[in-house]
């Protein structure tokens, strides 16, 4: 326990509350910006993109990161990584895996990327990964958890309230270790068309009241062709809607694990 003033609490870590390096302009421009520390969840319908969206702000932000990818092996996750890295089509990246070719000069600028495979996690794991990453000189910037449903809370009890935990837990994490920890979720049946903007009352077990910000990426038709919609029903910093009205677009490539800015900027339907 430790009991600080405002002011000695913010000099005993300067980095709080900053930024992590700006991705998408256009969430930056909506004030959903992913800080340290901070909790985030991205929730969605099965195949959306939550996590390519994860991924990509792993690798593209330049962060330091641990990545717990319970839902998706090394092979699929060295796919999409190296498809994020080159441009090249998800296909085409595991056709010249299966003739041999390793990738590994273009996976070079993500060595700062460290990854646990482990398919139920447990919150001891987790926390033991995080403090073995801190012998390198520094806790990372960025904690990807995929997916919720995956961890293990360790202890017996219903689903909500293993879900409770395991989000309290993250927070507290984000606390300790100056963090951004991002979670991965998935909704509740009637939202998982994924072509609807969710709402807060989307989110399984009523999950919301924990994390400080809140993405929910969907299917969305623009001028473009297929989107990325992502609604912001919580944002503690910043603008949001529990109703999921306020929303961006992203332009998105899944063949090629591609998001970014649209080309035109800022899309969003404002409250």
């Amino acid at each position: 326990m430790g009991l600080y003033h405002l002011g000695s609490a913010m000099r005993s870590n300067r980095s709080s509350g900053q930024p992590l390096p700006t991705v998408w302009r256009t969430l930056t421009d909506a004030t959903a910006v992913f800080r340290r520390p901070q909790l985030v969840l991205i929730a969605s319908a099965p195949g959306v993109g939550k996590s390519a969206l994860a991924l990509n702000l792993a690798i593209k932000s330049g962060a330091s990161c641990i990545y717990f990818s319970a839902d998706s092996g090394p092979g699929t996750q060295l796919v999409r990584s190296v498809s994020i890295l080159t441009g090249r089509a998800t296909g085409e990246v595991q056709r010249a895996m299966e003739r041999g070719y390793a990738f590994e000069k273009e996976l070079e600028p993500i060595s700062r990327i460290w990854w646990e495979f482990d398919a139920g996690p447990s919150l001891d794991l987790i926390d033991k990964c995080v403090t073995a990453h801190g012998y390198l000189g520094a806790y990372p910037d960025i904690c990807v958890i995929d997916n919720l449903m995956n961890v293990d809370p360790g202890e017996e009890g219903s689903e909500a309230k293993a879900h409770k935990d395991i989000l309290l837990f993250g927070l507290e994490l984000a606390r300790k270790r100056n963090m951004c920890v991002i979670v991965l979720a998935h909704l509740v049946g009637e939202y998982e068309d994924g072509v609807t903007p969710p709402p807060l009352s989307a989110l399984m077990n009523k999950i919301g009241k924990i994390p400080e910000l809140i993405l929910c990426p969907y299917r969305e038709e623009t001028p473009y062709g297929e989107a990325m919609g992502i609604s912001i029903p919580k944002n503690r910093d910043g603008i949001a809607n529990a109703a999921g009205t306020y929303t961006v677009s992203l332009k998105m490539d899944l063949n090629r694990m591609a998001i970014e800015d649209h080309p035109s900027g800022v899309q969003m339907q404002a409250v």
